[in-house]
């Protein structure tokens, strides 16, 4: 099956325990991930290896829903893992944050079976993926810096 693992970095002008605590609120997905429809966070507790969200999002111009679980977190979040446990093809994704004096580093990593679905377009795939990744880093930064 058709594996595409995509890599995206940014500089956001803000304290890391800022990012992280805006990422963190799946209520925010909406606002800075493209394609992100509604997300929820379907545990108790603050976030936490195990924890499961429901995340309904338009890709191809296809509405889908997927239940992602959180696989690895740091307790302080500046690292977490996560996998789809449900949807259309299976991913993972990870994101790492970093202080880098008064800034944060984010990273990311997005790993995508396309399989049977997109087999032949698996390339193609993987560019839209990465640009909307790319997309919503700058939208990330653009609403975290405005809050200065």
């Amino acid at each position: 099956m058709p594996l595409s693992k995509l890599e995206v970095s940014i500089e956001i002008n803000r304290p890391v325990t800022d990012v992280i605590a805006f990422v963190d609120n799946c209520r925010n997905d909406p606002m800075w991930q493209t394609s992100v429809l509604q997300s929820e966070k379907l545990s108790d507790g603050t976030p936490a290896i195990g924890t499961v969200y429901r995340v309904k999002e338009k890709f191809l111009g296809r509405v889908i829903e997927q239940d992602w679980e959180v696989t690895d977190r740091n307790t302080d979040g500046s690292f977490w893992s996560a996998k789809t446990m449900t949807g259309p093809f299976p991913m993972e994704t990870s994101m790492q944050f970093s202080a880098n004096g008064p800034s944060t580093r984010v990273h990311r990593t997005l790993s995508i079976d396309v399989g049977r679905f997109f087999k032949v377009a698996s390339p193609v795939v993987a560019h839209i993926a990465k640009r909307e990744l790319e997309m919503d880093f700058a939208n990330l930064k653009e609403l975290l810096e405005s809050e200065v």
